[in-house]
């Protein structure tokens, strides 16, 4: 909405009073005063909605809004009624999209159900906001950082929490499955500056991978090239190699000894100095 303000009236020294001939507009604070959001500050992810390239999603303060892409238009709104706290994190399940999940500032994710446009369920865990979330590939499971240093790991079909991950000093920025199913692996960045692989069925952390000097800020996980690559603020992406032990873990298997995960292949320098996304 939009709220009018009276002209202002001025005073001359004579005493004679003169208005100005014109009318000034102020918008009001949002979530209700905000026109035209495509993006949120607070979420700055776009998603592929669906495995044609034709819809995305983007986090618009409270709600994440679907866009056609070819037409530019928002053909769909997830919000729930009576909630104000700002979309922090996406996350969309698999390449068709079962579900959407979002985190938001008051630290709960909301699973949305993708054809349907519908919540499912709001996951109440954390103590303040979402920082980032991810899937595994079943989409079964859903891994939730937070800026209160924990990671959380759902059960999607069940709608609760499974278990809680503790080690990490500063707010917990990218997480991503190194392995499917619940005897797999979650690797996790956060901006202590540390980079850490999660052993699921044990519910601990197995290795800490050091070497970037700031804050690390994305995590990614090619296990085709049984490869990790880690970007964080201090200019460089760095490169590791997942071991066997990984590949038992991903067939179930035991580890077999006390051997490292992933053991570090060499650093690229980045040219620009912003923020690396996954």
């Amino acid at each position: 909405p939009l709220h009018r303000f009276p002209a202002p009236q001025h005073h001359c020294a004579a005493g004679f009073r003169m208005v100005k001939a014109y009318q000034r507009y102020a918008l009001a604070a949002p979530p209700g005063g905000s026109l035209g959001v495509v993006t949120s500050t607070t979420c700055g992810d776009v998603l592929w909605a669906d495995g044609t390239g034709s819809t995305c999603l983007s986090a618009t303060l409270d709600a994440i809004s679907l866009w056609n892409l070819r037409t530019g238009v928002q053909v769909g709104v997830l919000r729930e009624e009576g909630c104000e706290a700002e979309v922090s994190a996406m996350a969309i399940s698999g390449n068709k999209g079962t579900y959407i999940a979002a985190g938001h500032t008051d630290g709960k994710v909301r699973l949305w159900g993708r054809t349907t446009l519908q919540m499912h369920v709001a996951l109440d865990g954390h103590k303040s906001a979402v920082t980032t979330l991810t899937f595994n590939s079943e989409a079964t499971m859903l891994a939730s950082g937070s800026a209160d240093t924990d990671i959380i790991v759902w059960d999607v079909v069940a709608e609760v929490g499974m278990f809680r991950l503790r080690g990490h000093k500063g707010a917990v920025t990218s997480v991503a499955f190194m392995s499917g199913g619940t005897k797999g692996l979650l690797v996790s960045g956060s901006k202590d500056a540390l980079v850490k692989i999660w052993e699921l069925a044990g519910q601990h952390c197995v290795q800490t991978l050091v070497g970037h000097r700031s804050e690390v800020w994305s995590v990614a996980v090619e296990l085709a090239h049984d490869r990790l690559v880690t970007g964080g603020a201090d200019g460089e992406l760095r490169l590791w190699n997942i071991s066997k032990r990984d590949k038992q873990h991903r067939a179930g298997q035991e580890g077999g000894g006390d051997g490292q995960i992933a053991s570090p292949l060499g650093a690229v320098p980045r040219a620009g100095a912003g923020r690396v996304g996954r």
